[in-house]
């Protein structure tokens, strides 16, 4: 992968939405970030990002700041898109631009280890040894405001298909379609980490609200949907809503329940443990005890 800077896009006047014309695939590493208003952590995430891709697809949803003039300083390829409350809508536009055959779907408050050792285990991974494979799993390590370090697995590295496309206005996501197209694959996870920052920031309270606002319409729109309805009672949970949260996270739990492939559903083994809690801790200790039996009852 080559670790020279992207060039911008030439004769495209700053703030034009551009379609990328069609071409052929290039064997390499597309990173593709969006975001808006983020100059704060955009000298964090490129310089390291620049090391390991071979171009970083920018996709700007309506900055005001600086963020621009930074992303043009690090070679990004920059794309307009006016925001919809809509986080796949953007990210899949980013897709549409990218020219190479793999991507590594990165945020804006997070950054890839940049050593070279991770770009030779990319390249490999990626042109050597992906034949038939559709994704893989890489680590995120969130930084959280007390200090400790979360881990999580997530989907961030896979094929430029248009198989594999974003789902879910908020908190989203390839699972779905990647699952969808290939039901029988099994995502190798390979040593390549994220570090998320975002946590450590008071923006974040900011971002929670949002998030909340674009949920509770997702929530209007598909009342049924079991991630939806976790993350809703997870982020109300985290703003002190506890009783909502719980509401939403119960109602989660009640459409896995019906659900015969509960092992398609990963997020469930940071679900059941915090609601559980939750139930505890609001003084529903009988109601607790169901959930903890009926999850035991899965196991038979």
């Amino acid at each position: 992968m080559s670790n020279s800077s992207p060039m911008l896009e030439e004769g495209l006047p700053r703030g034009n939405e551009v379609i990328a014309m069609h071409e052929a695939l290039r064997d390499g590493l597309s990173a593709v970030v969006i975001g808006r208003n983020e100059e704060d952590f955009l000298p964090l995430t490129l310089p390291p990002l620049r090391a390991v891709a071979d171009e970083i697809i920018f996709v700007d949803t309506g900055s005001e700041d600086r963020t621009i003039d930074i992303a043009e300083e690090h070679g990004c390829r920059i794309f307009r898109k006016p925001w919809q409350d809509d986080f796949s809508d953007a990210k899949n536009f980013g897709l549409d631009q990218a020219r190479h055959s793999w991507i590594l779907n990165v945020d804006c408050d997070e950054a890839v280890d940049g050593r070279p050792e991770v770009r030779r285990q990319l390249r490999e991974k990626c042109l050597d040894d992906a034949e038939g494979k559709p994704v893989f799993i890489i680590n995120i390590d969130n930084l959280m405001a007390d200090g400790g370090v979360k881990q999580q697995d997530a989907m961030r590295l896979f094929r430029n298909d248009p198989r594999i496309r974003f789902e879910h206005p908020i908190h989203e996501s390839v699972c779905d379609s990647v699952y969808r197209n290939w039901p029988e694959y099994k995502p190798e996870k390979i040593d390549v980490c994220l570090t998320h920052y975002g946590y450590r920031r008071d923006a974040n309270k900011d971002k929670l609200k949002r998030n909340i606002a674009i949920l509770r319409a997702w929530m209007e729109r598909e009342p049924d949907h079991i991630f939806g309805n976790y993350k809703l009672g997870m982020n109300l949970h985290y703003r002190g809503n506890v009783s909502e949260g719980l509401f939403f996270l119960g109602r989660a739990f009640e459409l896995i329940c019906r659900e015969r492939d509960k092992a398609s559903y990963p997020f469930l083994k940071t679900m059941i443990p915090f609601y559980v809690n939750g139930l505890i801790e609001d003084g529903r200790v009988a109601e607790a005890r169901a959930v903890r039996e009926k999850v035991l009852s899965w196991e038979e």
